[in-house]
């Protein structure tokens, strides 16, 4: 499966060209009406509560891809 990757959040969807791309919210967050009103908007994804150094900033509602914030040195310059 190819990764995606981008220095900032896309205004299309790499694969599918969607204008539908939320923020993947990660963490235990409490639920609000703000909240609330963002995830039936498309606006936000919940990423759940595990946590890692690779893990996806974006996603596409459409077609569910995940696109990763890309960092100046690469990928694998995370966490060093």
């Amino acid at each position: 499966m190819k990764r995606y990757e981008s220095s900032r959040k896309p205004s299309r969807c790499p694969a599918c060209g969607s204008r539908l791309v939320a923020s993947i919210l990660y963490g235990m967050r409490g639920y609000t009406p703000d909240l609330e009103a963002d995830l039936e908007a498309g606006r936000i994804v919940l990423g759940g509560c595990c946590i890692t150094a690779d893990d996806p900033k974006w996603q596409c509602t459409q077609c569910g891809i995940s696109i990763y914030k890309e960092f100046p040195f690469g990928s694998q310059s995370v966490g060093r």
